[in-house]
């Protein structure tokens, strides 16, 4: 039981599981990793995710630059455009984006199912997912101008 008479504040509800789905969907792993990052500011678990979120973008900026600067890369370009054509840039970019929400679901699946149970209000997802979204798209569009030059 915890005490209701404290100072703090309870932490705000996460974005929904749908606005974290869609924004990783359309937006890719950038906007993925930013609304992972919002959702943690909202929940005051910034200390405890931080070191989560860097693991996924080194991870995002190594295997990046590999997939441009080795043979292996060179490789897996050739069959994945060899297999789904023009569109496997955009579906890789969309499976990394999704595999980011699951792993920030798997973060903040009892905040979720808390927010659920209680009937918390929450945020408009229209304004965050959007927003992270464009911003996804901005930082993917310059790493891959980084990474391929």
């Amino acid at each position: 039981m915890q005490p209701t008479l404290t100072g703090t504040a309870p932490a705000a509800a996460p974005y929904s599981v749908q606005t974290t789905f869609l924004t990783g969907f359309f937006g890719g792993p950038f906007a993925a990793l930013a609304i992972l990052a919002m959702n943690s500011f909202r929940l005051r678990r910034v200390s405890r995710d931080a070191l989560v979120w860097g693991a996924l973008l080194v991870a995002l900026a190594i295997g990046g630059w590999l997939l441009f600067h080795s043979a292996a890369g060179a490789e897996l370009r050739s069959w994945s455009t060899s297999q789904f054509g023009s569109r496997a840039g955009g579906l890789s970019g969309r499976a990394l984006g999704l595999a980011i929400v699951g792993v920030g679901y798997l973060l903040h699946r009892r905040e979720q199912v808390n927010a659920d149970l209680m009937g918390l209000k929450r945020p408009n997802g229209w304004i965050g997912g959007i927003g992270c979204i464009v911003i996804g798209m901005a930082v993917s569009v310059a790493f891959l101008a980084l990474i391929m030059e």
